[in-house]
């Protein structure tokens, strides 16, 4: 997990020893830090530091490489042997970068090879960088990216074991308790709920979508697909799944946000809003059907805090069976511009517009992707959906498919006799079909089953049962109209015998 803290945010840094012997989250709670990174490297049996360390104005330790940085208010300064007079100062081996460049510095014994790390950075701004990883990692590859997110100067902390972290909220954890930790308070307002208090909105979340390209920019193009087209068919269902959830606006679909920022003409006041997602696709020259997606991912700004949204958001779509690509960091210019104005952003690149896989996905589940992008927001910022008021008995629609009640003294208590025979073809059909809804079966295949009905009920009961996301309906039949044949996503038809057409409408 890596994450840039805007200087313009930070209220206050420090360094906590943990002389009590408490766990991360403990300390978290009792000093009401925005963000805790463990510190350097200490003596487990001796639980004394062994990398420079001074602590209001107590030094610690002046042992191991003098590097490290000196605190002064909400400044992080890099320094050898404390040399800038700070009454903070965390130390650390090795220095990963300095002037910009990766330092390319060997790893010291003990610290050689693929294992947990955590580091700390500052860039030539005043933005500080912390990186916790419990995957394995080399110091080159975390020097790496830490130039990459625009540090200045980088220090290795402690690793291993010790690698520990919670930053806005979001949290790695160890069993180990370790000897010192980093702390960072922000400015109130955090740019994501991280507790239960904050994710209780009393208003409405604030939201922006901005559907790419467009104005006469197609964006990527393969085959009929434009990703003009598709960003503002994505962005047009996604205003319905989060019809009365959020407080949605969209960016006027006429126009294109990039190009009328790039001309100054861009009119968004970003503080209306608590989150902004510009939508897009993917493409890579042309690619072919080899079974094989290349799926969807998320791209936040350098600057931006937790990324439990995008994730959310990554992990839903790539249920419907596309490959989950994660959540990288990028400036792209129109989220930069809102994350500058402090709200946070992201850019979502659905899937690959010109790698038929991924599209023969996406056209099966148009309305899917958009209600997994809504579920994304919704679990990711601890929204709490409006439930539904009860407006008829959950077998209404079955007693409206049998039409018959009326007819009835005691309603769905009639006792039919005769076989039903008092009954005609059509109503008896419909009691049928009322009976297999009340079964409520995820599979259904109906033969025609519609005979003796109108082509209004036949659609009628059609589109309730195809709206129905859970449920798998097969109907067949002969000359069906268009009325029918546009409730369903597939129409195959067999003509002597043999499988004549195939499609998706």
């Amino acid at each position: 997990m890596i994450t840039v803290i805007p200087k313009a945010s930070i209220r206050k840094i420090g360094l906590y020893v943990n002389a009590s012997r408490k766990t991360m989250t403990a300390i978290q709670q009792e000093t009401g830090c925005t963000y805790i990174l463990n510190g350097g490297l200490y003596d487990m049996a001796k639980f004394q530091a062994i990398n420079h360390l001074t602590v209001d104005g107590k030094v610690l330790s002046a042992n191991g490489n003098p590097y490290g940085y000196g605190i002064k208010g909400t400044t992080m300064i890099f320094s050898y042997g404390n040399n800038v007079k700070a009454d903070n100062f965390l130390g650390a081996y090795p220095v990963l970068v300095r002037d910009g460049k990766a330092t390319g510095a060997a790893a010291p014994v003990g610290l050689e090879g693929y294992r947990p790390r955590s580091a700390v950075g500052v860039t030539a701004d005043g933005d500080i960088v912390l990186l916790c990883e419990q995957a394995n990692r080399s110091l080159d590859g975390i020097a790496e990216e830490l130039v990459e997110m625009g540090c200045d100067t980088a220090i290795n902390l402690d690793g291993g074991g010790s690698s520990q972290c919670i930053f806005d909220g979001e949290a790695l954890k160890a069993s180990r308790i370790v000897h010192n930790y980093l702390l960072i308070w922000c400015n109130d307002a955090p740019d994501k709920p991280t507790n239960n208090e904050e994710k209780e909105e009393r208003d409405m979340l604030k939201v922006l979508l901005i559907a790419g390209h467009g104005a006469g920019d197609s964006g990527a193009v393969s085959g009929s697909w434009k990703e003009a087209d598709e960003t503002r068919a994505v962005v047009s269902n996604l205003v319905t799944q989060l019809e009365g959830i959020c407080k949605v606006d969209v960016y006027p679909t006429e126009r294109n946000a990039y190009a009328d920022l790039k001309a100054g003409k861009l009119d968004v006041q970003w503080s209306n809003y608590n989150y902004v997602l510009e939508v897009h696709f993917n493409a890579f020259d042309g690619a072919a059907s080899d079974g094989k997606t290349k799926g969807v991912e998320c791209y936040v700004t350098t600057s931006e805090g937790g990324t439990s949204v995008e994730e959310a958001i990554c992990k839903n779509i790539a249920s419907l069976g596309l490959t989950n690509r994660g959540v990288k960091r990028k400036n792209y210019d129109v989220i930069q511009a809102a994350r500058s104005a402090g709200v946070s952003s992201a850019l979502l690149e659905v899937c690959f517009l010109d790698d038929p896989d991924d599209m023969e996905i996406y056209q099966n589940n148009k309305a899917a992707v958009a209600t997994a992008i809504a579920a994304g927001i919704v679990s990711g910022f601890g929204i709490q959906p409006p439930a539904p008021e009860p407006t008829q008995p959950w077998y209404q629609e079955a007693m409206d498919w049998a039409n018959v009640l009326q007819r009835f003294e005691h309603g769905l208590d009639e006792i039919l006799t005769q076989s039903g025979n008092t009954l005609s073809g059509g109503e008896r059909q419909r009691i049928a079909l009322a009976r297999m809804e009340l079964l409520n079966t995820p599979f259904i295949i109906l033969d025609e089953s519609f005979a003796n009905l109108d082509i209004q009920s036949t659609q009628r009961i059609l589109s309730d049962l195809t709206r129905k996301k859970e449920k798998t309906v097969i109907y067949i039949g002969h000359q069906l109209p268009e009325e029918i044949t546009s409730l369903f996503d597939e129409i195959v038809e067999i003509r002597d015998k043999k499988l004549a057409t195939k499609g998706c409408l």
